[in-house]
């Protein structure tokens, strides 16, 4: 039985994807499965993980009509058969130690959840420097949210990329199917079952700034009404009398994070799109105000007014 289970989407990446699945192969722990999910790509991702699945039968591949990234990974996960799971983005890769690093790191301290660090790049090439495991230092929690401000030393990231899961503490846990920029929510819905975690700042991930990926589209009104669905849905978790403490950190720290993005979205949208997209974002403040999720606490005041304006229906 293998120990961990590796999710990889694939959609459009052909590019990078062997690139990807060649660092699986380079980790130096070796007790994984990857479980490839073909999501009806029409490139020649299909192929390539068809060759690697007959080159070495830890790869294990899923071919699928597309139906996006959420379901992608959810249709994956449900094929695990290891105690731990890791998501990776086939556009993107991993430093040779990291199963082994985030592996054992669960095991010393008997954790839910370990949490680690990425580097960014847009070129084809990543550090890879030997970590020296003896030297790792980490922070443990057992409310972990806690650790989601920027002003952290031991952060806590929106995306699943940088964490492995212990698998049975994400039963009932799914990403929200036909949505964009679903990683937070997801974070989120985990953060809120308080799991034990394990913290390192070491950067493990390599993420790739992908020319095509969602983060880098231009702007449209789907992105503010899926920010919003994902905002909606954390609340129906937070608003729980018994997270009262959480959610008022969501609300100072969380919060504006989420709406100065979506506020840049609309202010650079070409304009066709940008009219559109603050009606959306009205609609989205208006309801979130309706919460008591919207506080001069956390926002720059600028920004703050201008989603008051908004709020009743002046121009910004």
């Amino acid at each position: 039985m293998p120990k961990i289970s590796i999710i990889i989407p694939c959609y459009k990446v052909e590019k990078y994807l062997k690139r990807c699945l060649d660092s699986v192969l380079a980790q130096t722990f070796c007790e994984w499965e990857a479980i490839c999910v073909d999501d009806g790509s029409p490139d020649e991702c299909g192929n390539i993980l068809d060759e690697y699945a007959k080159r070495d039968s830890r790869f294990k591949v899923i071919h699928q009509e597309n139906q996006g990234l959420s379901i992608a990974r959810n249709n994956g996960k449900k094929l695990a058969t290891s105690d731990y799971i890791y998501f990776l983005d086939s556009d993107d890769s991993m430093h040779p130690q990291l199963l082994e690093i985030a592996y054992g790191l669960a095991q010393k301290y008997d954790a839910d959840l370990v949490n680690f660090g990425y580097y960014n790049s847009d070129k084809d090439s990543f550090k890879k420097q030997q970590i020296d495991i003896n030297k790792l230092k980490t922070k443990i929690t057992n409310n972990p949210i806690f650790q989601g401000s920027r002003k952290e030393k031991y952060r806590i990231h929106f995306n699943v990329w940088t964490k492995l899961y212990k698998k049975e503490f994400l039963d009932g846990i799914e990403f929200i199917p036909k949505i964009h920029f679903e990683d937070f929510p997801h974070t989120f819905a985990v953060l809120s079952k308080k799991p034990k975690t394990v913290i390192t700042r070491e950067r493990l991930y390599f993420y790739q700034l992908n020319d095509g990926s969602i983060s880098k589209q231009s702007g449209n009104p789907q992105q503010i009404r899926d920010y919003h669905t994902g905002i909606k849905s954390i609340y129906e978790i937070y608003k729980n009398p018994k997270l009262k403490k959480e959610l008022a950190f969501l609300k100072k720290n969380l919060v504006p994070n989420l709406l100065k993005q979506q506020l840049g979205r609309c202010s650079h949208a070409d304009e066709t799109n940008k009219p559109l997209m603050f009606e959306e974002f009205t609609k989205e403040l208006i309801d979130l105000n309706n919460k008591g999720l919207i506080s001069w606490r956390g926002h720059k005041l600028s920004r703050y007014f201008i989603y008051k304006k908004l709020i009743n229906g002046e121009k910004k």
